[in-house]
């Protein structure tokens, strides 16, 4: 790691330390491993931060198109198996977990991504088309964070394009599909942002479907 890369991933680190802490959690930065009180193998992360029986074990990187997915998916279901135990891997392309939701508890259930989704098939049959776009995308967003979370694959934290990238890397997504929704999610960050991007309205029905037929599918899973 050279010298400015090096700053970079310690201020991270202390930025990270500093808002666990204002959070009211106990920080302990590249902990020993007898703190942790199960074996991973010689493992430390960058920090330790634990608050009652919530326990996260966080990793930092700069970068996240050098993460190793794989590497850290292993370690992400090993901690999974403790109670109250979690690994978040963070990077310098992280959202902003202030405005995204990033955690179990700040995404819908699966009965309520479903009845969400109804919602957005009113919006379509009314014509409402732009508020649909952006109501659709969103409900695909929180399932693909979610389940990102549940089968401890620890990118849930990425913007959307990489997540959904590393979602279909994982075998979440299809190939099909993915086609579909990068496509699909570049026009609603256009509308998003103000731009007079025209939505097919066969394309918009064709997401749909396959939202709800992955919402389904994830649900019968892991309904939580």
């Amino acid at each position: 790691m050279n010298i400015p890369t090096k700053f970079t991933h310690e201020k991270k680190i202390d930025s990270l330390a500093h808002d666990y802490l204002q959070q009211g959690f106990t920080v302990v930065k590249e902990p020993a491993v007898e703190l942790i009180p199960f074996d991973l193998s010689g493992y430390r992360p960058d920090l330790l931060v634990s608050k009652g029986d919530k326990n996260l074990i966080i990793e930092v990187k700069t970068k996240a198109s050098r993460i190793s997915v794989d590497k850290f998916q292993s370690l992400a279901q090993e901690i999974s198996k403790h109670d109250g135990w979690r690994f978040l891997l963070v990077t310098l392309d992280d959202v902003d977990s202030s405005m995204t939701p990033t955690t179990e508890d700040d995404l819908p259930t699966w009965s309520q991504l479903q009845s969400k989704l109804l919602q957005a098939q009113a919006l379509i049959a009314s014509g409402a088309i732009e508020p649909a776009t952006l109501y659709l995308w969103s409900i695909f967003e929180a399932a693909l964070r979610k389940r990102a979370i549940i089968q401890s694959i620890p990118v849930e934290r990425l913007p959307a394009s990489m997540l959904i990238k590393h979602m279909y890397s994982q075998g979440e997504v299809s190939v099909n599909d993915v086609d579909l929704f990068l496509d699909f999610m570049n026009r609603r960050n256009r509308l998003a942002h103000g731009a007079n991007e025209t939505i097919d309205p066969h394309q918009l029905s064709q997401v749909f479907q396959t939202v709800n037929r992955i919402l389904v599918e994830w649900d019968s899973f892991n309904p939580l």
